[in-house]
């Protein structure tokens, strides 16, 4: 199966100033990826990666974003089933990389302090929770 990205986009983004009462703590990131119906051949794709960062325990993020992919395969193929192909893991680190860069951006010119990226960080968190539900679902067989 070949995936070719056609277009990319930011979505939408937020940054406020995080509210923390000791002035640090431990920003923690979330990510997410969402697919919108495919074109009636099934073809023609568009997923939407969300990602957001929290302060500590906080319930509402002080920033998120989100950025649009739209991408087409040789065959018909449907994402929602298929939702551990590498391709969308792949697909949610990039998304996330680009959602940091403009967040990032945003923080350099409201005189905020930038956000370390670690992408590697983000792809061994996702081979892990595959791995832990793999065994999970050993394990009840």
């Amino acid at each position: 199966m070949q995936f070719d990205i056609s277009r990319d986009f930011l979505d939408g983004i937020m940054l406020q100033q995080p509210q923390s009462r000791e002035g640090k703590g431990e920003i923690k990131a979330g990510g997410q990826l969402h697919f919108l119906p495919s074109s009636p051949d099934g073809t023609m794709h568009t997923a939407v990666v969300t990602f957001s960062l929290a302060l500590n325990d906080a319930q509402q993020p002080f920033a998120s974003g989100g950025w649009r992919f739209l991408f087409t395969t040789d065959a018909a193929f449907d994402p929602k089933k298929e939702q551990n192909h590498p391709f969308f893991g792949n697909l949610l680190v990039v998304g996330a990389g680009k959602i940091m860069a403009q967040i990032n951006n945003l923080a350099m010119h409201a005189a905020l302090p930038l956000i370390p990226f670690e992408p590697q960080r983000l792809v061994m968190g996702a081979q892990q929770q595959q791995q832990a539900a793999a065994q999970a679902q050993q394990q009840q067989a």
